[in-house]
């Protein structure tokens, strides 16, 4: 079989990319061609574990502008209107430069309208959408008109989206929730398929957490891109709760600052200096590699996720929920992320309430005093 893997952001350094690498070496091992196209790729990333792939990096005459947080209501929409003409001219291009004897063509996330253009081209392809995450999630806006035209703009793009969704052979999701807004926008072929983790990458066996325990010591882990939804404020706060309780507390949180979400950044700075943390909060604003990864699971003792996205677009499934776990680390994580469609609270991972970092530190806390229960759980 040859297969295409088409992904519009390698250069960042989170998650879906890393899927990508991973999918890709593994058809690779089974004796698949595989080949994967971008509009860019930063080589000094992944080298590990993109080593000896084809990558392809299709050069657009105007990048796809990711960044850009207009304040202006007209800014704004003409922003708008300009990225949905940069993904639209990404995907034309992608799928002309591509190779016309592709068996499967798998797109991620907001690459999938280079299936259409290609299926024009090869009409035999199938054609795979990988969707990490709904294309289009409505996040609420403080403004009112702001949110209106937010609302507006998502139902319009679902609307102009259908016919690039009517060529998928197949749209694999991470879990219930979004498969159940594939279907509600027309989407009937969706299938939920968890993706995997390289365990053998990532695998620790459970550490003996009792003489830190007698310590009343712990070492908290949190990671992913930066952004508000992330909710490290929590993570931060379960912090001071515990430190103030007599528990020695500290967390290393890994928030890759790839959205340039400045506002943020400056927030969790102020919030760790108001709180006497600088001594107990590690927080690195840079990417790290698969051997710094490695080793930052390997010296942590318990993993947090506070991911919250209020509803409607309530979700969060978590690659890094599994890789924790692999390392041999207890999970405490929001009840709302969809990882907890397949765990079980207080068997194979604590559950908390959103916005709610003193259940953190209440979970934090029980297992330093019952290490057993930390065991039971990590294990």
């Amino acid at each position: 079989m040859k297969a295409a893997l088409i992904c519009f952001n390698l250069s960042f350094v989170a998650g879906g990319q890393r899927l990508v690498f991973s999918l890709a070496r593994a058809l690779k091992k089974r004796g698949h061609t595989v080949i994967i196209y971008a509009p860019d790729f930063d080589t000094d990333q992944y080298q590990e574990i993109s080593s000896e792939l084809d990558i392809r990096t299709i050069k657009l005459s105007r990048p796809i502008d990711w960044f850009s947080r207009p304040k202006n209501l007209l800014k704004w929409v003409l922003n708008k209107l300009n990225q949905e003409y940069e993904f639209v001219s990404a995907s034309k291009k992608i799928a002309a430069a591509m190779d016309l004897d592709f068996d499967v063509v798998n797109v991620h996330d907001s690459a999938y309208r280079t299936g259409y253009f290609y299926a024009k081209r090869n009409p035999h392809a199938k054609i795979i959408w990988t969707q990490n995450a709904p294309p289009f999630i409505y996040l609420p806006k403080q403004k009112v008109l702001f949110d209106l035209l937010s609302k507006l703009y998502q139902r319009l793009k679902n609307w102009s989206s259908k016919k690039y969704f009517r060529v998928m052979s197949k749209v694999a999701v991470l879990d219930f929730y979004n498969k159940a807004w594939s279907e509600a926008h027309g989407i009937k072929n969706a299938v939920i398929i968890r993706a995997g983790i390289n365990f053998e990458n990532f695998y620790a066996p459970v550490k003996d957490f009792r003489e830190k325990a007698k310590r009343k010591s712990a070492q908290l882990l949190a990671l992913g891109a930066l952004n508000p939804y992330r909710r490290y404020d929590n993570v931060i706060m379960s912090v001071a709760y515990l430190r103030k309780q007599g528990y020695d507390v500290r967390a290393l949180i890994i928030a890759n600052h790839i959205w340039h979400e400045d506002e943020c950044r400056a927030d969790l700075i102020a919030l760790v200096k108001k709180n006497n943390l600088e001594n107990s909060i590690d927080l690195r604003f840079t990417g790290v590699s698969e051997g710094e990864l490695r080793r930052a699971y390997q010296e942590s003792d318990i993993f947090v996720q506070a991911v919250y996205v209020p509803p409607p677009s309530n979700h969060g499934w978590g690659l890094v929920n599994f890789e924790a776990m692999a390392a041999g680390l207890p999970v405490v994580l929001c009840r709302t992320a969809t990882a907890t469609e397949v765990l079980n609270d207080g068997e194979n991972a604590f559950f908390v309430d959103p916005l709610s970092p003193d259940q953190i530190a209440e979970k934090v806390n029980a297992m330093i005093d019952n290490p057993e229960l930390y065991m039971k759980v990590a294990t």
